[in-house]
């Protein structure tokens, strides 16, 4: 049987789906941490999720593939494992769904005050008017898209469907989605000045990390909106908290962090415009089975010598030696 271990945090309906699906001729293992990757050492393929502690690559002498559960990446040195002749894949899309609706969720969120009020409703308070100043639709609003990628342009598709006009910034220019959709493809600069709300769907990069800062925020409407559900580095937090404490922009929802898990006490939490999540974007029952599915196919795919699902897959490519 070949050997498949499960490295990293799944609940059990993960965990359900990985059982209950594995292909003929495979067989799987938990390794519930570094104290058990002593398991690792006869796998062929490694199913990952959330962090890879590098030591998977040493301690998994006969690995083929480690395959990362969802889309991100930067949490996963791939080029050591490209210089130990080990492929990494991913999931690109599968996880694009839930995180466009979280991403709508908290634009819904700020906008209508809904964790003030249900505080207020806590409270014994009945905040019926309060917040009718602060209050606005998505309807007729622009909605400013960084990164028109797989989750970008759901989010894009959900937002027309409640009556906002999409603009866009992407080092790519999607020349389809402006054709199709109607979709205005706009400078960086004139989308953060001319943006209601501000949606980032674009990875952690050496060049992304701390996009937006203070002169940023600056130049944000006072009624903007930013929402992040890529990556807490992309935003400066401390710039952030500041616009939102001084009334530079209207709000902010988020699902990612600088520091993960962020401290109770953590200045934002306390804020009434702040929608937080705790980086649960893709964290959906029903997606599961979507991610297991994607993440056997690549591994049966890449045993039997055919294709990843997407030539996207494969993220280590230009750092891989054979072994």
């Amino acid at each position: 049987m070949i050997q498949i271990g499960l490295t990293g945090v799944y609940f059990d309906g993960a965990k359900k789906a990985l059982m209950e699906n594995v292909p003929e001729g495979y067989e799987i293992t938990f390794v519930n941490g570094p104290e058990e990757y002593d398991k690792l050492a006869h796998v062929s393929y490694i199913i990952n999720r959330l962090a890879v502690d590098s030591q998977i690559f040493y301690a998994a002498k006969e690995l083929k593939l480690l395959q990362k559960w969802g889309a991100g990446f930067d949490d996963c040195d791939i080029r050591l494992a490209g210089s130990l002749g080990i492929p990494v894949a991913n999931c690109p899309g599968v996880n694009s769904r839930p995180v466009a609706e979280l991403a709508l969720m908290h634009m819904l969120s700020v906008y209508r005050n809904l964790i003030a009020i249900n505080r207020n409703l806590k409270e014994g308070k009945w905040p019926k008017s309060e917040f009718f100043g602060r209050s606005y639709m998505i309807y007729g609003k622009t909605v400013g898209i960084v990164g028109l990628g797989n989750i970008g342009k759901k989010v894009a598709q959900m937002v027309t469907a409640l009556g906002a006009h999409v603009q866009y910034y992407d080092i790519v220019r999607q020349w389809e989605q402006e054709a199709q959709f109607g979709y205005d493809f706009v400078p960086f600069e004139q989308l953060i000045q001319t943006s209601d709300i501000i949606s980032i769907h674009c990875p952690q990069k050496e060049d992304t990390i701390d996009m937006f800062s203070d002169a940023e925020f600056a130049q944000m409407k006072k009624t903007a909106v930013l929402i992040n559900t890529a990556r807490g580095p992309i935003v400066n937090q401390d710039a952030l908290l500041k616009a939102l404490t001084t009334g530079q922009i209207l709000g902010a929802g988020m699902d990612n962090f600088n520091e993960e898990p962020l401290p109770a006490n953590h200045p934002l939490l306390l804020l009434p415009n702040v929608s937080a999540t705790a980086h649960a974007g893709g964290n959906t029952a029903d997606n599961d089975i979507n991610m297991v599915q994607y993440c056997y196919s690549n591994i049966v795919n890449f045993e039997n010598g055919r294709p990843f699902n997407s030539e996207r897959d494969l993220l280590n490519a230009q750092y891989l030696v054979k072994k």
